[in-house]
């Protein structure tokens, strides 16, 4: 049988489901969204009195060791995108300053230093330079779900699908099925499924401007900013990547996102993934081993 539970937690709607015939499941479900609870409180740039907020705040702390893993993790993205990945770029200058569903934008004052290479690790204590405060929202979601399918294997499970607000991970079969689990591809344009692919021990995410966007002083903006200018692009629409752990799939798709469109397919590929990119002229671009690897089918219009 599938037991299926969903909470809405880090700043989205988190669905987890589990095949297995154990009537200990539900509460072990549970345990996995106490610990997405408590990622929650430790990273979020909403709650004043996470460990995130108060090392912006007072620029220096001693942090815990996972805040260490996510960092030293952010670190291994940022050098391997050429900076495209960068947690200290803040979409509060941008006016997205507080939960997206409250609908209020107002940029922030005050400079910003995206310098990643000045925050200093020693020990277990992180200290920021002036203008530098951290956002893990480009990574958080996808390294939350990589842990909480840790933690469903550690439980004994093979067979479970974790979604947090499309930062998706794909374990073994669903129920009833021996060819794993099939994920919906939205079309940017129209917001309905375009076609669907049966994953099954890999992740997938997707980061898209056409959703999460404001106007604000009579200029357009959304959430994924560029750190090379500080600003939006425009010429790609959504970025969907697939590889074996979902963090990896979060933070690459801002920085193919960002990256010049010619460079995108290269950039997925050169990294191990396989992906999709629809550009805002209406383009459905891939990578070669996307069909070769995945049975992916698209909807008949």
């Amino acid at each position: 049988m599938q037991y299926t539970e969903t909470r809405k937690l880090l700043g989205t709607s988190i669905e987890v489901r589990v095949v297995s015939e154990d009537p200990k499941t539900p509460e072990r479900i549970g345990y996995v969204f106490d610990y997405f609870s408590s990622v929650e409180q430790e990273f979020s740039r909403f709650l004043p009195d996470s460990d995130l907020s108060l090392l912006n705040r007072h620029k220096k702390m001693s942090v815990s060791k996972r805040f260490l893993e996510l960092m030293y993790l952010s670190k291994k993205m940022y050098a391997e995108t050429d900076g495209f990945f960068n947690p200290l770029v803040s979409v509060a200058k941008l006016g997205y300053r507080n939960s997206f569903e409250q609908g209020k934008f107002e940029a922030a004052e005050g400079v910003v230093n995206t310098d990643f290479d000045a925050v200093r690790i020693t020990d277990d204590v992180i200290t920021l330079e002036p203008g530098q405060a951290l956002d893990f929202g480009g990574i958080g979601k996808g390294w939350a779900v990589d842990k909480g399918s840790e933690l469903l294997r550690l439980f004994g499970y093979d067979n479970f699908f974790i979604n947090a607000g499309g930062d998706i991970y794909a374990s073994g079969n669903r129920e009833s099925s021996k060819n794993g689990w099939i994920i919906g591809i939205e079309n940017p344009f129209t917001e309905e499924v375009i076609a669907s692919i049966v994953l099954q021990d890999a992740a997938i995410a997707t980061s898209g401007s056409y959703k999460r966007k404001w106007d604000m002083n009579q200029q357009a903006y959304h959430h994924l900013i560029n750190p090379k200018t500080l600003g939006n692009e425009h010429a790609i629409v959504s970025v969907t990547l697939i590889s074996p752990e979902c963090a990896r799939c979060d933070g690459f798709t801002k920085s193919v996102f960002n990256a010049p469109v010619s460079e995108g397919i290269r950039l997925i590929e050169q990294h191990g993934m396989d992906g999709l990119i629809f550009t805002s002229a209406g383009e459905l671009l891939s990578t070669k081993g996307l069909s070769e690897k995945y049975e992916l089918d698209f909807v008949e219009n």
